[in-house]
């Protein structure tokens, strides 16, 4: 029986171990590819900087686009485990805005370079090397746009918005998320995104309120 206990031990010793070093290597390929973007980057770099040997780095990644897309995917994972919790406690359909713009700017203002990477270096990237990726972004977005839309379309109901197309008002307060994020990036991120939530949102709900 001891012995059953000391092998489970022991595959929980090496999962964990595994995991962190997984870890290290997706924390240095997430830096890498945003200052350098994905073709700039090479497997090489990536475990120099991850301080393991090259043999090593392709015993976790089979090559530089399966590392790229799993970075990718499991950001947009964290992510949506964040937001939905923090939307779920909020009441009405602002209160879900709110929430949803809060934690996305608590996100990146400590993950920037993964905005950086989903904003900037997209065009770079041919995602036609792997369509199945392209594919998962696509919907994802649709899907966020589809979610913003029925929060607006809530709002509308509750008497809390204009009755505008819901998909233009919803596509309105991405851009202006985004944006916010993307200039604060572009000025070395000399201020706090958070601090400065409720004026972005502000400038939204001005010219979506019900007057």
């Amino acid at each position: 029986m001891s012995g059953k206990k000391n092998s489970e031990k022991a595959l929980g010793r090496k999962e964990r171990e595994y995991q962190s070093r997984r870890g290290e290597i997706l924390s240095a390929a997430l830096k890498l590819f945003s200052q350098k973007g994905y073709h700039q980057t090479s497997m090489s770099e990536v475990a120099k900087a991850a301080e393991f040997s090259i043999g090593s780095l392709y015993g976790f990644f089979k090559n530089k686009e399966d590392l790229f897309f799993t970075l990718l995917n499991e950001e947009i994972e964290e992510i949506e485990r964040q937001v939905r919790p923090a939307m779920g406690k909020a009441a009405g359909a602002k209160g879900k805005l709110n929430a949803l713009a809060t934690t996305l700017f608590d996100y990146f203002e400590s993950r920037w370079e993964a905005f950086h990477i989903f904003a900037m270096n997209q065009k770079e990237f041919d995602w036609a090397l792997r369509a199945d990726l392209g594919d998962m972004i696509r919907v994802r977005q649709f899907q966020f746009v589809e979610v913003m839309a029925g929060l607006i379309q809530q709002g509308i109901a509750e008497g809390v918005f204009r009755p505008l197309r819901p998909e233009q008002m919803a596509l309105a307060f991405i851009g202006l998320i985004n944006g916010s994020i993307i200039m604060w990036i572009e000025s070395g991120r000399n201020y706090s995104l958070r601090e400065r939530a409720s004026e972005i949102l502000d400038i939204f709900y001005k010219g979506a309120e019900k007057i």
